[in-house]
């Protein structure tokens, strides 16, 4: 059963999101952490629209973005992302913010799809089992509340006490909606870069970072001054992250990069990160690299951190949008009806 709904699965990512036509050249990524099984049936579904797939197999990386450059083949991976015209990374350490990612995105041809570590569950549920259209509308529609609003406040029962303004000139990205050449993730998503000296408060996080740690036993406290963490605290996870943070010797893994709601239905709490982030109602918080697509002002870094957050409470302009992670503003009762 499982291999009829991973090929199901397979088929709509390929068809549905990453509209692959034929004669078109699919790049699988993956690495020794990644499951074969996933990249064989996607190649398959590649086939079956016309697509000629190659899968790629590399060594699991101990570190992620540009950091990880020492121990991937930065040429060959460089040569074949850059030619091909669909690259799906199943990557565990993902490639993104790595040079050959970099390489990829100046040459602004391929469709790069990231499924960091995807495993068969994950491609059933959080693909096959929904309904992309209606998804696509949620974030269409919560990407519009947000772009309309300039200044935001975010809290938890925890303790978290956020403010920043949004600009208005920055784009508020409404992720799996593939519209030619360029950078996407997994839809259950709507991100975007506030201004980076407007946040300022106390970060709680309760569900995971990563890297370096996955799922938190203990929260992780951070104080963020000027978009910059200048304080963190919570136990061995807190020093394992400032730890990780300091290894690097760069100021940049210390900004906040980007906001994301996560608005999945069926995500869960996992050890894999693009799952995690996509939790309904969490909140997730990047550190360090910045990709292009925010328009904003950090750029790369050595690397990159996501801490996801449950549970939050979020004000638009002193509206309610979230509520203890469920979406209550108006704008969105009725299609929240169709997906959960």
């Amino acid at each position: 059963m499982m291999s009829l709904e991973l090929f199901n699965a397979a088929y709509k990512l390929v068809n549905d999101v990453l509209k692959v036509r034929d004669g078109e050249e699919v790049v699988i990524t993956m690495d020794t952490g990644s499951d074969l099984q996933v990249a064989m049936t996607v190649a398959q579904a590649s086939i079956i629209n016309g697509g000629k797939p190659l899968i790629v197999l590399r060594n699991e990386a101990p570190v992620v973005g540009k950091a990880m450059d020492r121990f991937i083949p930065v040429k060959t991976l460089s040569a074949v992302l850059s030619n091909a015209d669909v690259w799906v990374s199943l990557d565990r350490s993902y490639l993104i913010y790595s040079t050959p990612y970099e390489k990829a995105m100046e040459v602004n041809r391929v469709r790069y799809m990231e499924l960091s570590g995807f495993n068969q569950d994950m491609m059933v549920r959080l693909i096959g089992r929904v309904n992309i259209q209606t998804i696509y509308e949620f974030q269409r529609r919560l990407a519009r509340i947000t772009s309309r609003v300039r200044r935001m406040r975010i809290t938890t029962e925890l303790g978290t006490d956020v403010e920043f303004e949004n600009d208005p000139n920055r784009p508020v990205l409404v992720e799996g909606e593939v519209n030619g050449p360029g950078e996407y993730m997994l839809f259950g998503q709507v991100d975007w870069a506030p201004i980076e000296e407007s946040i300022n408060g106390v970060v709680v996080i309760d569900g995971m970072i990563w890297p370096p740690i996955g799922i938190l036993k203990n929260p992780v406290r951070l104080r963020i001054k000027d978009g910059r963490i200048t304080e963190i605290s919570g136990g061995p996870e807190a020093k394992a992250l400032e730890k990780w943070l300091n290894s690097f010797n760069d100021e940049k893994m210390f900004m906040t990069a980007h906001v994301t709601y996560g608005c999945h239905p069926n995500a869960r709490l996992s050890e894999n990160i693009v799952e995690s982030e996509r939790v309904w109602g969490a909140v997730v918080w990047g550190f360090g690299s910045q990709s292009s697509t925010f328009r904003g002002r950090l750029g790369l870094a050595s690397s990159h951190v996501d801490a996801v957050m449950l549970n939050s409470t979020i004000y638009g302009d002193g509206e309610l949008i979230v509520k203890n992670g469920e979406f209550i503003h108006k704008e969105l009762q009725d299609i929240i009806n169709k997906l959960r």
